[in-house]
């Protein structure tokens, strides 16, 4: 027994002897870990900054001091990266350090600190984060080597002045593919020909019989792209709203920023553009969404955008015209751009809700300190710019501008009153346009109609919602006819089927397809032929677009070639001529914007229009060529395909039978001499690929060479038959036949 207690004795008096030591030994072995953790970021602002040995002493303890609070923020970072205020204490934590090391640096070293990056402390998740989409499934014999093409198409004469030329057969079907999809890939003529041309662009005018599950079913890997605004405002609130939310236990998770909104928005239109079977319906999407524009990143934007373009646009590409102009007007994408949501009749009062019952003779109720700063309905919550001066002025050529602000600030008080922009926009740019034979009297009437077309919160993601109490009832007169007194919410609806029949709406709308399927400057017979097709099926796009692509002007030498592809059409294409796959990630998408197109991001209402000149300019010249050459080597992070499926064993050592083979399966036509001179002068450097400064410029007829420009590179490919395929592709890519349409 006395042994017992004798052991509990100098257990117990061990213990009290080495507890102040054990938390110090932890302490020790923790700041240890956190020293190993930091030696990288040491030593790189070391290297940077030529640190000597004691200023890397003093940055290690610095480090040490900060480390327990660093491992914190970490944690936090890895468990929840969307924490409230999580961004704020990481910046606070880094700017302490910088301060602290700041003072230990000569002036020459803080002059250099200034560029260095110090956030790898704390990793944060980025604001968008690119979801890996599965590439697209290939049938079994289109796993291995592409069907050999037969020949090269012979290039189209010119038509003559008295007459217009048509396309010989094989012209027409690389024509048809050019323009109502986003480019042929290597299996579509074998395809056309066993289905025969009329019948393929009779299924493409009817995109439901058109089976698409496999991409649809991509694409559910997309979580924004099933939400509904309402939804997306809730898991992907703005920053200020995810701070409010840290002290409701009952609130909602956060899956990311709004940035990942129209990030995916973006993967997903550059998915279906590269990999749809319902070409003509993606190619429509993209003409609609421009003709309708709406600025994703204008506040509240950002969470109806994807609904304006799946549930508002893409069904009704090719349904009746009235019925697309309508679900646009009603939507709140389309009304929060625009500021209709904010339009209401001068005089209009807000009704108050009822009030608390009281007994009789009691105290009127006094009011809670600060009510009365609660604005009423249809306040503009940005608190930078009134909304009536808020519409940027419309500038032929002008570049992409920003709008003031981008996320929603405090609420501000506003004076109730009719806002003509939607009024404008809807006559100048959607129906009428610009001479479409309105006035300004025109303008203030149909805004008076539009009253009370408003928006249920919409900062949250609300829908579409009419108030009786902000319309201006009273009678109107639009274009001539008078809408009586009292209609309400029909006051609006009666001017969309005003507008719709007109003959000027009808013209305008049919010019505009024209542009965008004929040429730039298109026949003004063609357009008025297609503007009775319009009226005669009361806007049945459908009929429109059929009307167009059997029309002798489509199907002409003329037409052939006669549009540079815009950006996102360069990008498309240039991956489908290859049979290549992307998952849509941000590399791609900055090299579109990077050639003048950012996708969803044009502040204008005109959207990006239909003058494909404008994307050939000095200022985005390079970016087209050095986007093809960095497609053709793969060096696009989610873009790539397989050079040697592209040729047939043993093809890529002989370079005239190569060149065939892929200027059969790129360009698909003859090279004009000055296109063939620039590639064979690229083929010849073997340091780098090169290409003609001319080549997406006008073919040059004097028979000078064109200058030669280098592209960038990487580090050469290992294997000689795909270096030599990759470089060929990028050439031909960059030749003036790939980079119009």
């Amino acid at each position: 027994m006395r042994s017992k207690l004798r052991l509990l004795l100098c257990i117990s008096l061990a213990w009290a002897l080495l507890s102040p030591i054990v938390p110090a030994i932890q302490a020790r072995q923790t700041g240890q870990a956190n020293a190993q953790a930091f030696e990288p970021l040491i030593n790189r602002i070391r290297e940077a900054l030529k640190l000597s040995d004691e200023q890397a002493g003093l940055l290690r303890g610095i480090l040490a001091a900060h480390g327990p609070r660093l491992m914190e923020l970490r944690t936090r970072a890895q468990t929840n990266p969307f924490a409230p205020a999580l961004q704020a204490d990481v910046e606070k934590e880094q700017r302490e350090i910088r301060e602290e090391l700041s003072a230990v640096l000569d002036e020459e070293q803080k002059g250099k600190f200034a560029s260095v990056d110090t956030r790898p402390l704390v990793p944060l998740r980025p604001p968008f984060v690119a979801v890996n989409i599965p590439p697209r499934v290939r049938a079994e014999a289109d796993s291995s080597k592409l069907v050999p093409v037969e020949h090269l198409i012979p290039a189209p004469v010119a038509s003559s002045k008295n007459r217009v030329a048509r396309l010989a057969d094989d012209q027409r079907a690389l024509h048809v593919l050019n323009r109502i999809t986003f480019g042929p890939r290597p299996q579509d003529f074998a395809r056309i020909k066993e289905m025969t041309l009329d019948r393929f662009i009779e299924e493409q005018l009817h995109p439901e019989v058109i089976d698409d599950s496999e991409l649809e079913k991509s694409l559910a890997v997309l979580p924004t792209q099933r939400m509904a605004s309402a939804e997306l405002y809730q898991f992907y609130p703005p920053v200020q709203v995810a701070d409010q939310r840290a002290s409701d236990k009952n609130a909602p998770p956060i899956f990311g920023r709004p940035q990942q909104i129209v990030g995916e928005l973006v993967q997903q239109k550059l998915v279906r553009a590269v990999s749809s079977n319902r070409q003509l319906q993606e190619v429509l999407t993209d003409f609609w969404f421009n003709h309708f524009n709406v600025f994703a990143q204008k506040e509240a934007d950002q969470w109806f955008v994807t609904s304006y373009e799946r549930d508002v646009i893409r069904p009704r590409v090719l349904g009746k015209f009235r019925d697309l102009l309508l679900a646009t007007a009603q939507s709140p994408a389309m009304m929060f751009y625009l500021d209709n949501w904010l339009s209401s009749s001068p005089d209009s009062k807000q009704p108050r809700p009822p009030g608390p019952t009281r007994p009789q003779n009691a105290q009127p109720l006094k009011s809670a300190p600060g009510a009365n700063a609660t604005p009423p309905e249809g306040v503009m919550r940005n608190g930078s710019v009134d909304p009536d001066t808020a519409m940027i002025a419309k500038k032929d050529g002008a570049q992409n501008p920003q709008p003031p602000t981008l996320n929603p600030q405090p609420p501000i008080r506003r004076k109730p009153g009719i806002n003509e922009n939607y009024a404008r926009e809807l006559m100048e740019l959607h129906t009428l346009g610009v001479n479409g034979g309105y006035t300004q009297k025109d303008v203030q009437e149909v805004a008076r109609c539009f009253t009370g077309w408003t928006i249920d919160r919409p900062y949250q993601g609300g829908g579409f919602v009419f108030r009786p109490w902000m319309h201006d009832d009273g009678s109107k007169t639009v274009l001539g006819i008078t809408i009586p007194a009292g209609g309400g919410i029909t006051d609006g609806l009666r001017v969309i089927d005003i507008l719709a029949k007109q003959p000027a709406t009808a013209r305008f709308i049919s010019k505009k397809l024209c542009q965008r399927f004929v040429s730039d400057d298109p026949p003004a017979p063609l357009v008025e032929r297609v503007a009775q097709v319009f009226l005669k099926t009361d806007g049945d796009l459908r009929e429109v677009v059929r009307a167009i692509l059997t029309s002798a002007e489509f199907n002409s030498t003329a037409a052939f070639r006669s549009k540079v592809r815009s950006p996102l059409e360069l990008a498309a294409s240039a991956i489908r001529a290859v049979d290549g796959d992307t998952n849509g990630a941000p590399p791609l998408h900055e090299w579109i914007r990077r050639m003048g197109e950012p996708l969803y991001q044009f502040a204008f209402p005109t959207g990006y229009g239909e003058d494909s000149a404008k994307w050939v300019n000095t200022g985005v010249f390079f970016n087209r060529i050095n986007y093809v050459v960095a497609l053709a080597n793969n060096q696009i992070n989610g873009t790539s395909y397989d050079p040697l499926r592209l040729v047939a064993a043993g093809t890529a050592a002989n370079v005239d039978t190569l060149m065939i083979r892929l200027s059969a399966l790129i360009v698909h036509t003859e090279l004009a001499p000055e296109s063939l001179r620039a590639v064979r002068a690229g083929l010849a450097d073997q340091s780098a690929p090169v290409i003609a400064a001319s080549a997406a410029r006008p073919a040059m007829n004097n028979g000078e060479r064109p200058a030669v420009v280098p592209a960038k590179t990487s580090t050469p490919d290992a294997n000689p038959d795909r270096r030599r395929i990759s470089q060929l592709v990028g050439l031909l890519m960059g030749t003036s036949e790939f980079q119009r349409r």
